[in-house]
């Protein structure tokens, strides 16, 4: 059978499960890819060229589905992903593991605090027994500073997590409670 013009055998190659565009199949006749007759293209020659210079519509609609099952297989292992680490996080929680953000920032905010008000309070409150312990004299260094680390452990103890810190937001009352 002979298929008369150029339109024709675009619809007869794609119907025959080749990909080609109107005019992809122009530039092929004017470079000589395609065998013409005086009365048009005849189906076996067409189908030879499709065969040496078209893609078969099949493998192309295999690799978009391919390509489509790839990202829904990715979709769905990702959100496994999500769901274990939520499901993980879950159970932190219940063991009691897992600490609420806000009590750890409640702690360290509490901890600062009273470590700025004896930093602050501090030359104030021990003014008096530093007078009376060096009394003037640079040979009492040793027992200041003896005196000086003892005064100061506290402050460090306050950032251990071993003491418990509580008192009012106007800052009365602060400093360690007994545990």
């Amino acid at each position: 059978m002979v298929i008369k013009t150029q339109k024709e055998s675009v619809e007869f190659l794609t119907n025959a499960g080749f990909k080609v565009s109107t005019s992809q199949f122009n530039r092929d006749v004017l470079a000589g890819k395609v065998a013409r007759t005086s009365d048009g293209y005849e189906e076996g020659a067409l189908l030879a060229y499709a065969a040496a210079h078209l893609k078969p519509l099949a493998r192309q609609e295999q690799r978009e589905l391919t390509d489509v099952t790839v990202s829904r297989l990715s979709a769905d292992a990702e959100m496994k992903k999500i769901n274990a680490e939520r499901s993980r996080l879950k159970l932190e929680k219940e063991r009691g593991t897992l600490v609420p953000r806000s009590e750890v920032e409640e702690a360290l905010a509490a901890r600062a605090l009273f470590f700025r008000n004896e930093i602050e309070n501090f030359g104030l409150r021990k003014a008096g027994e530093i007078i009376d312990l060096v009394r003037g004299d640079p040979a009492m260094l040793e027992a200041f500073m003896d005196w000086w680390r003892d005064e100061t452990a506290d402050w460090m103890d306050a950032w251990s997590g071993e003491m418990s810190f509580g008192g009012s937001e106007d800052g009365d009352d602060l400093g360690p409670e007994d545990a």
